[in-house]
Formats: structure tokens, C-alpha cells, sequence
């Protein structure tokens, strides 16, 4: 069991954090550049506390580091994509205050906490989906509030009504978090039931999961970020402290059904998709599903290292995806579409935009030595050692884990295929910036830079006991990969200033 932090310290950090993202949206007009530093500022402090916290729980202080990570970058494109597309409205203020309620909800040290951050994480979520205010916006704020709301708060509720029951009311509102699933262990089995699927509603993991697409395909691109990148993750977060409270085999399984059911359904789904945010988001249905499959294989089978395997590919998919939302906010700023028939020819116009989204694609599909490597490594390690404690479940797992691996490969290229898929470049289209480039590139550089960080500390923190033999392979392919990324960023800044003739190019 973690030790807890004090109370305290999670209401001040976050008061703090708010004062600076109010300070810096006062100032967002008047003075832009001291308006970022000071939002920055907030980001860096939420950075520095999850650090900390990692070392008294591992899976709340990696989320919440996830959150801080993707806001530090996400503020900057906000400001920039605001300017393209919103410039008589204040977009930045409620994105930065959405990451900052995802983080508290990671952050919070008692059940109290946890409930409260956790219902204003849900309202604002609703603002940012519905911000265009139409009539399509609007329909797909009400299903997110039906489907993915109201179920995650049942569970929500279920959870506080178990703990009153046993420890009293105002003693289970003060709960630690690292005491719940011991609270609720022994409840009626489809009383647990009942919770882990209203949190996996907010990871959009079946049945109720059709909420995602068009939520997070017509909120703003930042929002979008945020949604896929860090707030299913609560849903994620919720299975993590629930299931181990779960005994009866049946529960777990049914929750494996279903997660192995909506890891083929998101992935065929994406596949088809024109829409590259549509594309996105059924992605999203995909990954948090696999990511619910390795925890609760973790409880039905022993596996430790599924619970590893579990947080670290929260960790990469939070990054590659809210880089990729970025990226194709960048894409509608620059081409004012997202459909990619329309597409195909942005590598000969922007070179950033094609990098970040070829690396984030690679994290996506799996690439070594990038983060998505790493989580889905240890996940096929856990459904592996599976296969020995129980062979036909542990097989069939196996081979879902490969056909979503598959199937991210080929949905995976077709996103690419906005960029190098049409050799025909528009007459109207010359070469363009916009200013949510260089942000978005940053994040998607993450997918390689916290690789290394995120094994250490796996390691190190006695998560799983991994050999620490294994960083100096890791190191040097990180390195090697890194050459090849120059190699390919030169390559494409390269070509993008060539005129194709015949069956070659004339500089």
C-alpha cells in the first residue's frame, strides 16, 4: 500500500496552478508573450508535483505526470490555434482549466477529491465538446452526457454508498485513495460490476462506447487533445482502483469480452474513416480498450507486469494521441479540411507538421525505441505469461492484442496518407506555417524522450522488476532512432522544396 501524501498539498499545488492560468488569460491580450510564460509557469509547478508524487504512488503520479506533460505543450497550441480559428474567444482559458481538473482528479490524495475534480472534469468536458454551439455539437454533448457521464457517475456514486456503508459517511469521504479497493473488496459482485462499467463508459470501452467519435471529432483540436489524450484516462484510472476489489471470475471476464470486442470494433472503424479526427477517435476506442484488457487480465490471472503494461500504454497513448489531435488541428488551420480525399500532398507543403505526425504514427504503431513500443511490449509479455497459467484465455487474448496491433499498422498508414498520398499538389496551396507547429512537434518528440525515463522508473520505484541491464540496449537504439528521425526531418524538408519531373525531381 502507498503511503499518502498530505491532504493539503494537492488543494494548495492545484489553488496555485489555477491563480497562474487565471493570471495568464487576464494577461492573454495585453501582453501574449508574458501571458504563455506565466500559464507555462502553471504547468511546470503540476509537472514538479506529479514527479513527486510517483514516488508515494506510481499509477496516480504517472497519470497525473502524463497530464501535466501534454499541458504544458497543449497551452501553447491552444493560444496559437486560437488565433487561427477562434480569435474573438477565450478557447485557451477553458482548455487549460480542463487539464487542470483532469490533473486534480489524478492528484487527489481522498475519495472526496477524487469524486468532486471528477464531476468538474465532466462539466467542463461538456463546454469543450459543445464549444462551436451547433446543432451536431450539441447532439454529441448530449450523448458524452448520457452515455459517458451519467454511467461513470452511478459508479461514482456506488463507490461513496460502499464505502459509507462500511466505514460510515464522513469517514468515507476522507478515504485515501490507496485504501479504496481494500474498502470496497467483499461488495456484491455486480455492485462492482456495476462500477467498472461506468468507468470503462469514460474510457469508451463497450457497451458504452459510442459516445467517443463525435464527441471527440467535433470538439476544437485542443479539446480533442485532451478528451483522447488524458481524460479517458480517468475512466482508466477508475478500472485500476476498482478491480482489484473484484473476486467473482465472471465479472472479469465479462469486462474481457468486452474489451476484447471494442479492440477489433475501434480498429476496423478507423480503418474506414475519412475523417482524420474520426480516425483519431475510434483509435482512442481502440487503445483505452487494450489498456483495460491488460489491467483486469492483471487481477483474473496474477500477471504483475499486465498492471505495468497497463499504465505505461496509458502513458504513450496519451502522448501520441494528443499530438496526433494536435496535428490534425494544424491540418484544418492550413487546408480548412479533414477528409483525406482531399488530402495527400501536405508533405510538399509542410515539413513539422509531416515529421510530428510520422513519429506520433510510429509511437502509434509500436516502433522501437519510441513509448507505444514499450507499453504494447509489456503487454504482449503479460498476455504471454497468460498463456501459461490459462491457456485458452490466455491464446485468444494474444490474438487480440496482435489483430489491434495490426490493425493500428493499417490505420496508422492511412492517417500518413494525408501527407504523402497524392502526388498532385492544388494550385492554391503554397507553402504555409502555422503557429501550432512547433508545439505539436515538441509533444511528439516525447514519444521518444520519455521512453527511457518511463523504464527507469518502472524499475527503479520496484513497479515490476525489470533489469536495469536492458537501458544501455534501450539507450543506444534511442540514439540511433534519433539519427534516423534527422536523417528523414532533412529528407522531408528536402523534398518539400523539390519540383517533381518524371520519374525523379529537379531542385
Amino acid at each position: 500500500m502507498a503511503d499518502s501524501l498530505p491532504w493539503l498539498v494537492n488543494y494548495a499545488v492545484g489553488s496555485v496552478a489555477f491563480i497562474l492560468i487565471l493570471a495568464g488569460s487576464y494577461l492573454r491580450l495585453k501582453k501574449p508573450k508574458v501571458s504563455e510564460a506565466v500559464r507555462l509557469t502553471s504547468f511546470a509547478l503540476l509537472f514538479a508535483y506529479s514527479a513527486f508524487l510517483i514516488t508515494y504512488d506510481f499509477v496516480r503520479g504517472s497519470l497525473a505526470l502524463l497530464t501535466a506533460v501534454v499541458g504544458i505543450f497543449l497551452s501553447s497550441y491552444t493560444s496559437a490555434y486560437e488565433r487561427a480559428k477562434y480569435p474573438n474567444r477565450n478557447l485557451t482559458m477553458l482548455i487549460d482549466v480542463f487539464v487542470l481538473a483532469v490533473f486534480l482528479v489524478f492528484a487527489s490524495e481522498n475519495l472526496l477529491s477524487f469524486i468532486t475534480f471528477w464531476l468538474f472534469a465532466e462539466i467542463i468536458g461538456f463546454f469543450a465538446i459543445v464549444f462551436e454551439m451547433e446543432r451536431r455539437t450539441l447532439i454529441a454533448g448530449l450523448r458524452y452526457l448520457l452515455i459517458s457521464m451519467v454511467p461513470a457517475d452511478v459508479a461514482l456514486l456506488t463507490v461513496l454508498g460502499v464505502s459509507s456503508i462500511k466505514l460510515g459517511f464522513t469517514e468515507a469521504l476522507l478515504l485515501p485513495m490507496s485504501d479504496l479497493s481494500n474498502v470496497l473488496a467483499g461488495a456484491e459482485p455486480l455492485l462492482l460490476l456495476l462500477v467498472l462499467l461506468g468507468f470503462m463508459a469514460k474510457a469508451a470501452v463497450a457497451p458504452f462506447h459510442f459516445w467517443l467519435p463525435d464527441a471527440h471529432s467535433l470538439a476544437p483540436a485542443p479539446a480533442s487533445a485532451v478528451l483522447s489524450g488524458v481524460m479517458v484516462k480517468m475512466g482508466i484510472y477508475g478500472v485500476m482502483v476498482a478491480v482489484p476489489a473484484v473476486d467473482a471470475p465472471y465479472v472479469l471476464y465479462a469486462v474481457l469480452i468486452f474489451s476484447s470486442l471494442t479492440v477489433i470494433y475501434g480498429g476496423l472503424q478507423a480503418l474506414v474513416q475519412t475523417d482524420l479526427k474520426r480516425l483519431l477517435a475510434y483509435s482512442t476506442i481502440e487503445n483505452t480498450s487494450l489498456i483495460t484488457l491488460a489491467v483486469v487480465s492483471y487481477k483474473a490471472f496474477g500477471v504483475d507486469i499486465l498492471l505495468t503494461a497497463g499504465v505505461v500504454y496509458s502513458i504513450a497513448h496519451g502522448i501520441f494521441k494528443a499530438s496526433l489531435f494536435m496535428n490534425s488541428g494544424t491540418i484544418e488551420i492550413l487546408t480548412h479540411t479533414r477528409e483525406l480525399p482531399k488530402l495527400g500532398y501536405l508533405s510538399k507543403v509542410v515539413v513539422r507538421p509531416t515529421f510530428t505526425a510520422l513519429l506520433s504514427t510510429l509511437s502509434l504503431i509500436g516502433i522501437p525505441p519510441t513509448a507505444g513500443f514499450l507499453g504494447k511490449v509489456l503487454l504482449l509479455a503479460g498476455l504471454v505469461s497468460v498463456v501459461y497459467v490459462n491457456p485458452s484465455a490466455g491464446i485468444a487474448l494474444v490474438v487480440v492484442a496482435a489483430l489491434g496491433a495490426a490493425l493500428a499498422i493499417a490505420y496508422g498508414v492511412r492517417y500518413m496518407t494525408a501527407y504523402w498520398g497524392s502526388p498532385t499538389l492544388p494550385k492554391e496551396v503554397s507553402h504555409v506555417n502555422a503557429e501550432t507547429e512547433s508545439s505539436e512537434l515538441m509533444l511528439s518528440l516525447m514519444n521518444v524522450f520519455i521512453a527511457i525515463p518511463t523504464y527507469l522508473s518502472v524499475a527503479l520505484v520496484n513497479v515490476q522488476l525489470l533489469d536495469l541491464i536492458y537501458v544501455i540496449p534501450l539507450g543506444l537504439l534511442t540514439a540511433m532512432f534519433l539519427a534516423l528521425m534527422y536523417y528523414v526531418y532533412t529528407f522531408i524538408k528536402r523534398m518539400a522544396r523539390e519540383t517533381p519531373w518524371l520519374g525523379g525531381a529537379v531542385a
